[in-house]
């Protein structure tokens, strides 16, 4: 019998989180502990291969190097800091009351989260400090949970995807390492773009990217989405303007927060 799509993305996550546990693994441990067929486990392993997670060798695979440089979240958080508080205060203008809101982790998010922590929404999120934020706030928090990163202060895994795809949001704000119009949203840590992915599933309006200008143009290993899934890209006029032009080209609204009035662009 053919297993849904959600069982193997669920199983591929327990093997990414084994090989982040220990970075070799062999076939025939890994179908022991899961209890599964050796033939399964080499089927994910090929698939994690051609995503560039591992490389296989005869009776197991290794965790790539590159995907374990996850950038440090105190490391980032001092980066722009400027620019993503107004991408913040722009982003805040596209949210209602009584709005459900997914926002995934990210420093640029958690100051979209700071601007709007005083109306009255539902916040989904996988963002550890976003609970230290919404404290005594009129705003509603659902946090996934699921597998803590402390790199990334984020939740990720089976249990988070699991309890987003029992939700719809009407506004899905996504931050993210790098995007461009030709590879679209990238990051640097392959269990986000499951939590990435589910957001953008369950989202039933606009979809938002908030990046400082110097993600524009990036790309890294690990995709979320494609460019035309995005509605809106806010971010900031240090931008590279070939990509901005790019992006406004597949018929996304682009919008610089240090050029804008009330979150609309000048003319």
């Amino acid at each position: 019998m053919k297993q849904s799509k959600a069982i193997v993305k669920q199983r591929q996550q327990r093997i990414f989180h084994m090989f982040e546990q220990e970075p070799t693994l062999y076939v025939t441990e890994v179908a022991k502990q899961l209890e599964l067929s050796e033939l399964t486990i080499r089927r994910d392993f090929e698939l994690m291969a051609s995503k560039g997670l591992v490389t296989r060798f005869h009776g197991g695979a290794r965790l790539n190097a590159t995907v374990e440089q996850t950038p440090e979240f105190s490391s980032k958080d001092s980066l722009n800091h400027q620019q993503k508080q107004m991408i913040a205060k722009v982003a805040a203008t596209h949210i209602e009351d009584n709005d459900t809101v997914f926002i995934n982790a990210g420093t640029t998010t958690l100051e979209v989260i700071k601007v709007i922590k005083d109306k009255p929404i539902t916040i989904v999120t996988n963002s550890a400090p976003a609970s230290e934020i919404l404290v005594n706030t009129p705003a509603k928090l659902i946090c996934t949970g699921g597998e803590f990163n402390s790199k990334n202060r984020a939740f990720a895994g089976p249990l988070a995807t699991n309890l987003i795809n029992k939700i719809f949001s009407n506004i899905t704000i996504l931050g993210v390492n790098g995007l461009s119009a030709e590879e679209g949203v990238t990051t640097a840590y392959y269990p986000e773009t499951m939590i990435n992915e589910e957001f953008l599933k369950q989202s039933k309006g606009l979809k938002i990217v908030v990046a400082d200008g110097s993600k524009l143009g990036k790309t890294y290993s690990f995709n979320s989405t494609a460019m035309k899934n995005i509605d809106i890209v806010i971010t900031d006029s240090s931008a590279n303007e070939e990509e901005v032009g790019k992006l406004k080209a597949l018929g996304i609204t682009v919008i610089l927060a240090d050029k804008t009035t009330e979150g609309k662009s000048k003319s």
